[in-house]
């Protein structure tokens, strides 16, 4: 499930989701590549899973993996627009 990609209005208080949505998309084009690149990835057979550069395409794809989750739990750690503009975002000034 990919998320929504940040708005102006969203950037006006977060900036920071900027550089991090064009993070998450170059890291996804990146997959895709290395995907075309070594289709082996794809492959049931182990043997063909063991060559050393889809290894390291594979430790790539799965680097992405924790990146996404990692900048999935923090864009979901952000204040919702009803908490700001309620001011309810737990902020303390």
């Amino acid at each position: 499930m990919r998320t929504s990609w940040p708005r102006h209005e969203d950037l006006a208080f977060e900036p920071e989701l900027a550089p991090l949505a064009l993070l998450d998309a170059a890291l996804a084009i990146a997959v895709q590549s290395l995907i075309a690149r070594n289709p082996e990835l794809l492959s049931e057979s182990e043997a063909k899973r063991q060559a050393p550069r889809v290894v390291a395409a594979a430790q790539v794809v799965a680097l992405y993996r924790e990146m996404h989750t990692a900048l999935d739990e923090y864009r979901a750690l952000l204040p919702t627009e009803h908490q700001l503009a309620t001011g309810t975002d737990d902020i303390p000034f």
